[in-house]
């Protein structure tokens, strides 16, 4: 065969022959957590894709089951940029591959407003922080969901400073969302309630919280960052580029974050975290050794 025709019938051959498939770039993973009143999924969906633009790269969103969920897939490499919570944050953010890459910029009046309290029956056996203490074991303790920072984790974390373990309780009942939670310690089907200040501010001005006693309030609680996984399939210093012009470049992507974190209300930007507000909620702890190991067995 001359070498035309040679050359020819290799040109056929491989023009009829299946190509190869194309290795698609694995998709990085932009999750948060569930929470019963808000589609998360939807509200990350708009992020997403405007990540994926930015990065070139495919970008899936998930939601898992809880905050200690996330926060065992941001360890394990599964995720590779996250929607936190506070307690999430301040588990993760001393280890070297989490990188804090931006946080809500909440007005003040937002910021005082999302604090944790901790709630008793005024004529029940957890009237006052000694009978807590004393009486613990016998005591039902209403919280909102695993893992929630003003619902159960920063309460668990003052208890924790006066040497109280929440597993001593009788029972910790999940209630499923702040207001459940306070319905439980009004209802008398819990002793204690940990639950966000909104719902007690709430009923304090209905002019109905005489049967309930405020045992403990925290200082304001700053909202759960966005954080970046190094060293993963995305560049974090990219990421965080993206979502420091997320107002001016995507605003409505940030609107829909904004709408699904209560925390977050009034939020109109994205801005660098700063230690000290998130320093201060482990200041209960007069050893920062003991406040680290408090927070390592939380989440």
């Amino acid at each position: 065969m001359s070498f035309p025709l040679r050359f020819l019938a290799c040109v056929l051959l491989f023009a009829i022959l299946p190509a190869a498939p194309l290795r698609a770039e694995p998709a990085a993973i932009l999750a948060t957590y569930a929470y019963t009143r808000y589609d998360r999924a939807a509200a990350l969906q708009p992020l997403a894709e405007h990540l994926q633009r930015g990065l070139g790269r495919p970008v899936e969103v998930r939601v898992l089951e809880s905050p200690r969920a996330l926060a065992a897939a941001l360890r394990d490499g599964t995720v590779d940029v996250a929607v936190t919570n506070t307690f999430v944050y301040l588990g993760l953010r001393d280890l070297p591959a989490i990188r804090a890459a931006a946080v809500f910029d909440v007005p003040p009046a937002t910021l005082d407003a999302y604090r944790g309290v901790l709630l008793a029956r005024r004529d029940g056996p957890a009237a006052s922080l000694p009978a807590v203490q004393a009486g613990a074991a016998q005591l039902r303790y209403a919280q909102v969901i695993p893992g929630s920072t003003s619902g159960g984790l920063v309460q668990d974390l003052f208890l924790a400073s006066r040497g109280l373990d929440a597993a001593r309780f009788a029972t910790i009942l999940q209630a499923g969302t702040h207001e459940a939670a306070l319905a439980a310690v009004v209802d008398g089907s819990a002793d204690l309630a940990a639950l966000a200040d909104a719902p007690w501010q709430a009923r304090q001005r209905e002019g109905k919280a005489g049967d309930l006693v405020e045992l403990w309030r925290s200082p304001p609680i700053p909202p759960g960052p966005l954080v970046c996984r190094a060293g993963g399939r995305i560049d974090c210093a990219r990421a965080a580029q993206l979502l420091a012009r997320l107002h001016e470049d995507a605003p409505a992507a940030l609107a829909a974050v904004v709408a699904a974190w209560s925390e977050a209300a009034g939020a109109t930007r994205l801005i660098p975290v700063q230690a000290a507000p998130y320093d201060a909620l482990t200041a209960v702890f007069a050893d920062a050794a003991a406040g680290r190991a408090a927070l390592d067995k939380l989440l």
